[in-house]
């Protein structure tokens, strides 16, 4: 097998890893079409889910095309949660994924279709990124394409097309596949290579660069503990200058989440969020859900807590590349030589990489069910972990590393065979992994994200200033509630002044006192609560309430002295608010 894997390498050599990446880039597009269909037909008008997280990754990506243009040096200054600064940070930034959505925007100001390119473009570059850490690592055409299609299309990763921060992890194997490559070859190009895809995922979400920050310290402690040497000062001239620049985009980004958190006390305490083990079964695809329907008692996808099986080809594959491991070196018997003979045999490709992932695999399933098992109390307190605020995300790391445990498998169970023979295989294999996946039509809803006409209104005001809109909603409904303050965001980037609302996963104490008096708009506490924060417009969009609701809250209006009738549009009026 190890003549196998330098077959491989040296075919990249001659053919060129670029010239033979078309036919992998092509199938997963064909294949992101079909997996997302209805999305993929009618990307300009549905949604996946319009949850208030999908909602909010909307309004990021618009804010942060705004702000390439207008405040690119402030783009942490959002517009959300006014009067408090660097709002941006108060979860993702996603401005990686804006760079895609920008044009998108230009050129047709559609939200919904720049969120939609963005998701299922990941897809895309998620199985090209899969593919080149598999041929890095010596990998076959065929077995890199199979690692590229489980990484792109396996549940727990394409089945998140609604959360941008979790589908968008691309950049992972770009930069593992390079880190590889320094590993080996020591060329210090390959090593800077790595820290820009490192920094491009870390614009790009936060959780992906904790992800690959596991991955690249893992891989790096694991070459450390086989005997290569560290060689500190080396690896720092080959980091040099250029390896500092392309690292200070990344470095950057961190200086405001840090301020919101030294400034607001804005921190995130370890949450239980237990992952039942029932979760590593779940799986909403259909062939998936047949089976589990076999076994009603269990009722494994309705207590899931996420949906992490990556399916059951994968597994089998990659427990073919662990079984078929090569077999240790003779001199191990010899009591005083057992450890450098263990470490020889697993320094040598393949052994080295499966391992690797195997342990990286082992270790992200452990984490994944959170309070649920041992690890992940226990490193939750590790710089960057608290940002994951659900553990059961690291399996989205775990199924890159199955992904390639799955095409070693692959190239290890037909090592033997022809060339046309291994072909036929790879195609059934294929075939088979496209079936299991399944999940298509997907359930999308129709949601056209559009602006009110009174929003736009205020567009034409004198600026800044800065507004609230009404009503709140039911506190009741959570998800209703916390919608319509995303709701609210997107309302605001009619005119990018300032606005109470926000919806995040840090939320300020104000916003939590404010939004308790809000709900009893107009009140006398509601009132005052706004003058104290100067907000100059409240927007009443009297279309959210019910009729008579509407009827007792305009009666309340006309005896609240402060409050002027500027514009009504449509459903909604414009009130200007008296200063305190």
């Amino acid at each position: 097998m190890c003549a196998t894997m330098e077959v491989a390498s040296a075919d990249d050599v001659k053919t060129g890893g670029r010239a033979s990446m078309w036919r992998p880039a092509l199938l997963y597009v064909a294949l992101t079409i079909l997996f997302a269909y209805p999305l993929s037909i009618d990307p300009a008008g549905r949604l996946l889910n319009a949850s208030p997280d999908t909602l909010l990754m909307a309004w990021m990506l618009k804010w942060d095309t705004y702000a390439f243009t207008h405040r690119p040096l402030s783009i942490f200054e959002a517009n959300i949660y006014y009067p408090h600064h660097d709002t941006l940070a108060y979860s993702e930034n996603l401005i990686g994924s804006a760079v895609f959505a920008a044009p998108i925007f230009w050129l047709t100001d559609n939200t919904v279709l720049a969120f939609n390119i963005v998701a299922l473009l990941s897809c895309v570059l998620c199985g090209i990124g899969a593919w080149l850490l598999a041929r890095r690592l010596g990998l076959s055409q065929l077995g890199s394409t199979l690692a590229g299609l489980i990484f792109a299309f396996s549940p727990p990763r394409f089945l998140r097309l609604g959360q941008l921060h979790l589908t968008t992890i691309q950049w992972i194997p770009f930069a593992l596949a390079f880190l590889h490559s320094y590993l080996d070859s020591g060329r210090k190009s390959h090593l800077r290579i790595a820290i820009a895809f490192f920094t491009l995922q870390a614009l790009t979400t936060g959780h992906g660069a904790v992800y690959l920050l596991v991955a690249m310290i893992g891989l790096v402690v694991y070459r450390a503990c086989l005997g290569e040497p560290i060689a500190f000062m080396r690896r720092l001239r080959d980091f040099g200058a250029t390896g500092a620049l392309l690292l200070v985009p990344a470095v950057l980004i961190v200086l405001p989440y840090r301020r919101v958190q030294v400034e607001m006390g804005l921190r995130r305490t370890l949450v239980d969020w237990p992952s039942p083990f029932g979760s590593l079964l779940a799986s909403p695809a259909h062939l998936h859900s047949r089976v589990l329907s076999l076994f009603p008692d269990a009722r494994i996808n309705e207590t899931a807590s996420a949906y992490l099986f990556p399916g059951y080809i994968p597994l089998l594959l990659a427990v073919a590349a662990v079984i078929m491991l090569r077999r240790s070196p003779a001199e191990a018997g010899s009591v005083h030589r057992v450890p450098d003979a263990v470490r020889r045999w697993l320094a040598a490709p393949p052994n080295r990489e499966i391992v690797f992932y195997l342990l990286l695999t082992l270790i992200c399933v452990v984490l994944s069910v959170g309070t649920s098992g041992f690890l992940w109390p226990l490193v939750y307190w590790l710089p960057g972990m608290n940002f994951i605020r659900i553990p059961s995300r690291f399996m989205l790391l775990a199924v890159l590393a199955l992904a390639v445990l799955a095409g070693l498998g692959f190239d290890r169970l037909t090592a033997r065979f022809a060339g046309r023979t291994r072909r036929l295989v790879a195609t059934l294999a294929g075939v088979l992994l496209v079936a299991e996946f399944a999940a298509m039509p997907l359930a999308t809803m129709v949601y056209p994200i559009e602006i009110p006409a009174i929003d736009r209104w205020l567009n034409q005001q004198p600026k800044p200033f800065a507004i609230a809109e009404v009503p709140f909603g039911n506190p009741r409904n959570v998800g209703g509630y916390e919608r319509r303050q995303t709701e609210y965001m997107l309302h605001s980037t009619a005119h990018w002044q300032k606005t109470i609302h926000g919806y995040s996963g840090l939320r300020p104490r104000l916003h939590f006192d404010l939004y308790k008096k809000m709900l009893e708009f107009p009140d006398e506490a509601s009132v005052n609560a706004l003058q104290q924060l100067d907000v100059r417009y409240i927007v009443v969009h009297t279309d959210y309430y019910t009729p008579a609701d509407w009827v007792a809250v305009e009666e309340r209006i006309t005896r609240v002295a402060q409050l002027k009738l500027e514009h009504t549009e449509g459903a909604g009026r414009v009130y200007s608010l008296a200063p305190k």
